[in-house]
């Protein structure tokens, strides 16, 4: 019998929003597109990736439908954040230790919009890939949150099932609350992330990491 612990990942574990600002920057550059300013950037961040090219270089991608320059800046936002995926981005303070004590009661995942390769890229830099048992991203399921597909995707890979224990969603959005509450999760939500409010009303709200394996083993 085991526990499963699913966590977002940007406004979670760690906060990108620097190094995914600074991305975006430089490729505008690249395609001779003049800088903006971060709060025009910022907000479709964790939209999905296809929202952030398309809004942040609306001025080089004509609409949705424009498939050949989504594409061309896909491959170079991509490319450029790869390599330049943890210059500043940190764990939130207290979320080792709290990864640390969470892995030690049931088995850890991470489901994110994010994409695969630079989620465990990002991972391996934080030092903290180690921990997780499972790795879904939008683009391993072909679907963004709050779709359960993510967290049912994850659980196929832990093994876990209903009976095997309780299963917990912990993130800093609607859309993370939504999908654990749509898996049958224990929803946790993290004050500490991108949103000011959660949106949709958790079971529980965190106030620091380090707080979150108190709250798991309340529920146990």
């Amino acid at each position: 019998m085991f526990h499963f612990i699913v966590l977002d990942l940007d406004g979670t574990i760690e906060d990108s929003r620097v190094d995914m600002v600074a991305s975006v920057q430089r490729v505008r550059s690249a395609f001779g597109l003049p800088l903006r300013n971060e709060n025009n950037i910022v907000p479709w961040l964790s939209q999905g990736m296809d929202s952030l090219y398309i809004n942040c270089f609306d001025d080089y991608v004509d609409s949705e439908h424009d498939e050949p320059r989504i594409l061309e800046v896909q491959e170079a936002y991509l490319a450029d954040y790869l390599g330049n995926v943890a210059r500043e981005t940190r764990l939130y303070e207290g979320m080792s230790r709290a990864l640390d004590e969470l892995s030690k009661i049931g088995k850890l995942a991470v489901a994110t919009n994010k994409p695969e390769k630079i989620t465990r890229r990002l991972l391996e830099e934080l030092g903290v890939n180690g921990y997780f048992s499972a790795v879904v991203c939008a683009d391993t399921v072909g679907e963004l949150k709050p779709s359960p597909l993510l967290l049912k995707r994850a659980s196929e890979l832990t093994g876990y099932d209903a009976s095997s224990g309780k299963s917990f969603m912990i993130g800093d959005s609607a859309g993370d609350i939504r999908m654990g509450k749509d898996f049958g999760a224990v929803t946790i939500w993290c004050s500490w992330g991108y949103a000011r409010e959660p949106g949709i009303k958790p079971d529980r709200t965190a106030w620091k990491p380090i707080e979150l394996p108190g709250i798991v083993k309340n529920f146990l």
